[in-house]
């Protein structure tokens, strides 16, 4: 008797059912009771072997820029594990700067015969990029969602938050404890999300203090070191407050006050940008907007299984509001200082 029809006499003795039974669920075959069907299924797990999938059971990819933001890892597991409550299996990739690109993976995927993909701030997030593989894509019946961006006249759904009044909330609450000198370290601006950020507290400081010193603005990556070289040159122009493009920047902007001899709050108060897990372990813990992941990935994986049902379904943008976590990265604004 061959090893595989040893486990699978093995496994049928176990769970008190016909060789022939285990045999039909392992070839995903139609006669079986779905209760049994589950038994049957725990158990060839149990014994180390690989359960078969669905006959018709829906692949899709998730494409995000990088896994080193927490935000990004957060959201891609968010959409994978509602997307399993729909049966459909997902393959999480991270598009980075020195290895496969957003289009690599599409290429590899469509080959893999995917059915749908999920693209988070790709080339979509990007108004100068070229976005004609998008319509390729969408001519070929491929099922999208785009995060965090958007094709104009492409009838595909989009998923992001406010932005622009996640930067108005930050502007408010600093104002709230006294701060004028509010500053932005935003992240580059080819992004969707960074424009709308710069644009929502740029009116958000216009509305508030009737105007905004540019000095007071620093475009930079989405980094840890991005947010410390921008927070040193808005701690040179005055800043008593620093609003971040994430949560990320947000440590390197706590780094760059520490480097200077300043405190975090009591000197300088910062306010990062998700809300990731960083944010309420970070030292001290960060002020920061959140963005509603749960939301966010509930509309995706829907969005998503909707298509995968029939495609021609109408496309929705979805926007969500972003909200205020105030931790002790934030106080009032130092005495004496011009906040």
């Amino acid at each position: 008797m061959t090893p595989d029809r040893l486990s699978v006499r093995r496994i049928a003795d176990r769970i008190g059912v016909s060789a022939a039974t285990v045999s039909r669920v392992l070839n995903d075959k139609p006669g079986v009771a779905e209760h049994t069907r589950t038994r049957v299924l725990a158990a060839i797990r149990e014994q180390g072997m690989v359960a078969p999938a669905p006959v018709g059971q829906p692949f899709v990819g998730i494409i995000v820029p990088e896994l080193e933001n927490p935000a990004f890892a957060l959201l891609a597991g968010a959409v994978e594990a509602r997307l399993s409550q729909y049966g459909v299996t997902a393959l999480i990739g991270s598009s980075t700067k020195h290895g496969p690109t957003e289009l690599d993976y599409i290429e590899t995927l469509l080959r893999r015969g995917i059915e749908g993909l999920v693209l988070v701030s790709g080339r979509h997030a990007n108004p100068e990029a070229d976005h004609g593989f998008y319509w390729h894509l969408h001519g070929k019946h491929v099922a999208m969602v785009l995060v965090n961006g958007g094709v104009p006249g492409l009838p595909v759904s989009t998923v992001t938050t406010d932005e622009a009044a996640g930067a108005a909330m930050a502007v408010a609450h600093l104002h709230s404890l006294g701060h004028t000198r509010i500053a932005l370290a935003g992240g580059e601006e080819f992004y969707r999300p960074s424009r709308h950020r710069l644009a929502g507290y740029r009116a958000a400081m216009t509305a508030t203090f009737g105007g905004c010193d540019d000095a007071l603005y620093v475009e930079s990556t989405y980094s840890i070191t991005g947010g410390q070289a921008a927070a040193r040159r808005l701690l040179d122009a005055g800043a008593t407050a620093i609003i971040t493009g994430s949560d990320l920047m947000a440590l390197g902007a706590i780094s760059a006050a520490r480097e200077s001899g300043r405190h975090v709050p009591t000197d300088v108060s910062v306010v990062g940008y998700d809300d990731s897990y960083l944010a309420a372990h970070s030292d001290p813990p960060l002020s920061t907007i959140q963005q509603p992941i749960e939301q966010m990935s509930t509309a995706i994986a829907t969005a998503m299984w909707q298509q995968l049902q029939g495609y021609h379904v109408p496309h929705v943008d979805h926007r969500f509001a972003p909200r205020l976590v105030a931790r002790a990265s934030t106080t009032a604004a130092p005495t004496g200082s011009n906040a």
